[in-house]
């Protein structure tokens, strides 16, 4: 009977922890809610952003409310007009040239939509498939992958490539872009 009684307050104790893991990341979303704006308070540069599209070969790291939706979160939109959007975009875009065989290409991306995310109203990511973009991946002379580019007032000002680095990590290059985009 001990051993009954025990094990039910051991799974008592497990279910509690289960509901509190579950409910906290609510909890903290409501208090933050209202407290970030999104891209589209940042300029008329959306014009040259598609429909929303996660399989296309050039696309923007927006943080937006999606349709249907509360709260922001980071969305894919395909890029109309990449020119256009950089010569328009009031704040610096990175242009994060990758390639889908990338080892880590899931870190990678959990790292840039971190940076989106947080740094939403200082960046715009573009993300760029370096291998079915190839005609922009040579005229950004892209010899490695990933790679990444600051560009400001439509000019390049910086470039992270990783085959200079040696070892480097996803958060050495969200570290990287963060540091740029403040300079």
């Amino acid at each position: 009977m001990d051993r009954c009684f025990s094990n039910k307050k051991v799974l008592v104790k497990v279910l509690a922890c289960l509901m509190l893991v579950v409910c906290m990341p609510g909890f903290f979303c409501a208090c933050k809610k209202g407290d970030k704006a999104s891209n589209s308070d940042l300029g008329d540069y959306h014009k040259y952003l598609g429909d929303y599209y996660y399989d296309c070969s050039i696309s923007a790291m927006v943080f937006e409310v999606p349709d249907g939706e509360e709260e922001p979160g980071v969305l894919y939109r395909q890029v109309t007009d990449l020119d256009a959007l950089t010569q328009t975009c009031p704040i610096p875009v990175v242009f994060f040239f990758y390639s889908g065989m990338h080892a880590d290409i899931y870190g990678l991306f959990a790292c840039m939509e971190q940076v989106a995310e947080e740094y939403h109203d200082k960046v715009l990511i573009v993300a760029i498939d370096a291998l079915a973009e190839k005609d922009l991946a040579t005229a950004y002379k892209i010899e490695a992958l990933p790679e990444a580019i600051v560009i400001k007032e439509n000019m390049q000002k910086a470039r992270f490539k990783g085959q200079d680095r040696g070892e480097w990590t996803a958060q050495d290059l969200a570290n990287w872009i963060v540091t740029e985009i403040q300079k």
